[in-house]
């Protein structure tokens, strides 16, 4: 087999560059909507403001086989400057499952000569990269370049960052709806419903009709964490303006989908979604607070839910969060992890320090503390980190 070419990408327009050949090698893997040219690309022109592009390309036979989309970035850490690697799509936006996009029969040979060529690199002095699944086979190989003694400067460490609750649907929608914990007050509310004027449910994918079926789901998720800070996805003009833009790049995609419920001629609930024919992600939603106690956000999952299994997908992937809600339907889990390859030096050290800290904080506030603290805790921090890390880009953009 020909030798696999490995090259780094730092060049400003990359995107465009890399537009046309990222697209038909996505179209040829398993990997997550969140590894799309589409998704990568709207988020660097809205979050990469301090970051230069660090993406990594492999090839074989001048045939482009494999890209790990990274940016670089220097932050500062109890004084000193830390030059650091992760994934372009991190931290705002919630991107979940981000990994080197590439064939799975292809991913082992190619990870290998990207490590033995990142081994060579000095621009940096860790490579942190978040919500990989952690079943990857990057976790794996990071590991084991942190623990080669052939490397003794280089250090492996990983934190389990989240869970992504999720429904197999294999067995169908009868045997999903039995093992619910929600079953009998799904149908009893769904009976209500359709008895109402107008009860409809729809999906919107067409392009003519995202844009406004992304403005009434806004409508709905902006009310429900009016009170509470705003939300990852809505919480910062910036993002609402990140989502609007990605909404009209991914609508000739095939893989945009809002599922609505409609009573008294208005959209109720709205859940905004990513199709790729196998699995359905429920990135976000919102219910109308007026209609709470009918349930409409209960009802609206489960009718998301059968119609997916009506479409042919396998799985329901509820994506990062333990809400409640989401156990209600979920049969099992995946797992995210933050997986980390660093260099012996003063800042690494302190940086991880302050990872492990906070991890610790947020796992003690939530055994300990009542619920309702604990969340308020947990809305206060999210809008903190939040206003002080787009603080920063609006700065880089003056």
């Amino acid at each position: 087999m020909s030798r696999i070419i490995i090259e780094k990408a730092n060049e400003a327009d990359i995107f465009t560059l890399l537009e046309t050949q990222w697209q038909e090698l996505f179209a040829k893997t398993n990997c997550s909507p969140f590894l799309a040219w589409e998704w990568l690309s709207v988020w660097f022109k809205w979050f990469g403001a301090d970051r230069i592009p660090f993406i990594i390309k492999a090839y074989r036979e001048n045939q482009l086989i494999g890209i790990l989309p990274l940016c670089w970035q220097e932050k500062k850490i109890l004084g000193t400057r830390l030059q650091r690697i992760g994934f372009i799509g991190e931290t705002q936006g919630g991107a979940d499952y981000l990994d080197l996009i590439a064939k799975s029969e292809d991913k082992a040979e190619i990870l290998s000569a990207i490590f033995d060529f990142l081994k060579t690199e000095t621009s940096f002095d860790v490579l942190c990269l978040e919500n990989l699944k952690s079943d990857s086979e990057t976790v794996e190989f990071l590991q084991n370049a942190g623990q080669s003694a052939k490397n003794p400067r280089l250090f492996y460490s990983d934190l389990t960052s989240a869970i992504c609750p999720q429904i197999n649907l294999s067995e169908g929608w009868e045997v999903v709806l039995k093992h619910s914990k929600r079953a009998s007050n799904f149908k009893r509310r769904l009976k209500q419903l359709e008895k109402m004027a107008d009860f409809e449910f729809r999906s919107v994918t067409s392009p003519d009709e995202t844009g406004a079926a992304f403005e009434r789901f806004y409508r709905l998720h902006e009310k429900r964490w009016a009170n509470d800070g705003g939300s990852e996805l809505s919480g910062h003009p910036r993002l609402v303006s990140f989502q609007r833009d990605l909404v009209a790049t991914l609508a000739n995609s095939g893989t945009l989908r809002f599922d609505e419920l409609w009573v008294e001629g208005e959209c109720r609930a709205s859940v905004y979604g990513l199709d790729n024919g196998k699995t359905f992600y429920y990135y976000n939603a919102g219910y109308d607070l007026e209609w709470s106690s009918k349930s409409v956000g209960l009802v609206l999952i489960g009718l998301s839910v059968k119609n997916a299994i009506a479409r042919g997908n396998l799985m329901y992937d509820f994506l990062r969060g333990d809400e409640i809600y989401k156990f209600d339907w979920a049969n099992q889990t995946a797992e995210l992890v933050t997986a980390n390859l660093s260099r012996r030096t003063i800042s690494t050290l302190a940086n991880q320090g302050i990872n492990q800290s906070l991890l610790a904080f947020r796992k003690i506030s939530k055994s300990i503390l009542p619920s309702r603290l604990a969340e308020k805790i947990k809305n206060y921090r999210r809008t903190w980190n939040r206003n002080y890390q787009l603080s920063d880009l609006e700065a880089e953009k003056k």
